[in-house]
């Protein structure tokens, strides 16, 4: 009985780590309106992007990286 009470456990935890995961898209910034303490921002996405209108996203930035000479 414990070795199935385990096996569910283990079915139901792998399930839920597989849809943790969130969509990434590839987009570029093309506007960036700022209104008090709002801020508009028009982004262009691939062209089968899954994005809405009203859509809420999370944006990462690009960490650009440094070269430091001698």
């Amino acid at each position: 009985m414990k070795k199935i009470v385990a096996a569910l456990m283990v079915t139901a935890f792998a399930f839920c780590i597989g849809t943790a995961f969130a969509k990434t898209e590839k987009c570029t910034v093309k506007t960036v309106a700022v209104e008090g303490e709002k801020a508009t921002v028009t982004m262009e996405c691939d062209k089968d992007a899954e994005l809405k209108d009203g859509d809420n996203v999370k944006v990462k930035v690009a960490k650009k990286k440094v070269v430091e000479g001698c």
